[in-house]
């Protein structure tokens, strides 16, 4: 029996495929990710004593009928929706089908999306109000009096300074053995778990949007997210996490205590990490190696210092140079980002960044096509670089939405991506180092999963 004042709450991820979100057919090498932000929202609102449910569509295989039947069946008092610029359309099919059906339903929609454009949101949807911005703190007031807020169509959400007062998220509410992670982001299980130490970034890349979590970098305590490892080692019996935060090595000293914390209590884990080429140090690298650090991603972006500057990344080649040498030298595995068709691009400069990867021959190289979110510089920008559709269900990174005037049309760029993908990866030299690292049947399938999806983006 609920709480008096309590509600029954339903958080959804709405449906997407794999295919749609590489835009490929990937096959069933992984690719979903639990939604952390639904499952934060949803460990709050449980501790406030409210009866909390969540639909992660993609990973349950749901398409619309499917979630519109399930809430037919639960009756919630309050729908919360997260909203991505890819999944808008699906977010408005779904509002209007909830409404149509339930129209004394509270709905709410959230998430970048709703953020970056919450008046855009809150007309398609036809939702009741739009939710901008960290939601931890302001839904559970938005619950405790709804009425208060019945004027309020654009809530702006209280930012959470103090990330140790969030409770860990409510992954018992997930299909947690649905979540494989794609094959070169995992070294012992594909259903590595995903965990954030951290919310905002300082630097300003043109291509990332800030809206959500602000410039403002905070970071949970060590001795908190050593708590969450170990809670999820318990109940899930996972032997690897992937830490998605945007500057994982953002404090130099928090690292440094994090990783002896790591080894002086013994906790055996594989993890891996994203950061930025000019925040690592050789001293820093050994002591992540010696604390089970696997893998690192690094945006490097491009080969040419003039397509750097125009997104405004901060680095030079010297610093990706000297960072994934570092990396290697540490033993630690590295992932580099690069992008295809950025600002001020031509197909020769795209080479230039083809040729840059493959003289830093990282362990895995990932050639997206720049994709110019709303609420981005280069979003706000892009008519000054090239052309833009509007389409944004095709804003996944893999659609060339943007075409730089460097380029004739979106087939030169599909041709160039396809180009990055096969110069890297079909060189005998690389074949032939993956092939000596493999040393267990684990590897083996890794690899095997890995060449198919390479192939699915040729």
């Amino acid at each position: 029996m609920r709480e008096a004042g309590a509600m029954k709450v339903l958080l959804i991820f709405p449906p997407i495929s794999v295919d749609e979100r590489y835009s490929k057919k990937v096959g069933d090498v992984g690719g979903h990710l639990a939604p952390l932000g639904l499952a934060y929202m949803a460990a709050v609102l449980l501790k406030e004593g409210h009866e909390v449910s969540i639909i992660d569509a993609p990973a349950l295989g749901y398409g619309m009928d499917d979630v519109l039947r399930n809430v037919e069946s639960t009756r919630p008092d309050f729908i919360g929706m997260t909203a991505l610029t890819t999944t808008i359309g699906r977010v408005e099919n779904l509002s209007r089908g909830i409404k149509k059906d339930h129209p004394d339903v509270l709905l709410g929609v959230g998430g970048p999306h709703a953020t970056i454009m919450p008046d855009s949101t809150l007309k398609r949807t036809g939702a009741d109000f739009v939710l901008v911005g960290e939601g931890d703190i302001t839904i559970v007031d938005i619950l405790r009096d709804p009425g208060k807020y019945a004027m309020k169509k654009v809530i702006i959400g209280k930012r959470v300074d103090d990330l140790d007062s969030l409770p860990f998220p409510a992954r018992h509410l997930l299909p947690m053995r649905a979540y494989k992670a794609l094959p070169n982001t995992y070294k012992r299980s594909p259903y590595a778990i995903n965990m954030i130490i951290s919310r905002g970034c300082p630097f300003s890349c043109t291509y990332c949007c800030k809206d959500l979590y602000g410039y403002n970098y905070r970071a949970r305590s060590v001795d908190n997210v050593i708590r969450e490892i170990k809670h999820v080692i318990r109940e899930y019996n996972t032997t690897e996490i992937s830490f998605w935060d945007d500057l994982f090595t953002m404090k130099r000293q928090w690292v440094l205590d994090f990783c002896d914390r790591l080894i002086e209590e013994g906790i055996d884990i594989a993890w891996s990490c994203y950061s930025r080429v000019n925040f690592v140090d050789y001293e820093m690298l050994r002591k992540m190696k010696a604390a089970g650090c696997w893998n690192i991603f690094y945006g490097i972006e491009a080969g040419d210092q003039r397509l750097l500057d125009n997104i405004e990344k901060g680095i030079t080649l010297d610093m990706s140079r000297k960072a994934v040498k570092a990396t290697k030298a540490a033993g630690i595995e590295v992932r580099g980002s690069f992008m295809i068709a950025l600002p001020g691009e031509t197909p020769e400069l795209a080479m230039k960044t083809i040729r840059f990867a493959i003289e830093l021959d990282a362990d895995y190289s990932q050639f997206t096509i720049t994709t110019p979110f709303p609420g981005t510089k280069l979003y706000r920008e892009a008519s000054k670089w090239g052309r833009l559709s509007k389409k944004f269900d095709e804003y996944n990174e893999w659609n060339p939405v943007f075409v730089p005037f460097g380029y004739k049309n979106e087939a030169e760029v599909r041709r160039i991506h396809r180009e990055a993908f096969r110069r890297f990866y079909f060189r005998p030299t690389y074949v032939t180092k993956r092939v000596l690292k493999i040393r267990s049947p684990g590897d083996l399938i890794r690899n095997i999963k890995g060449l198919r999806m390479i192939l699915g983006f040729n």
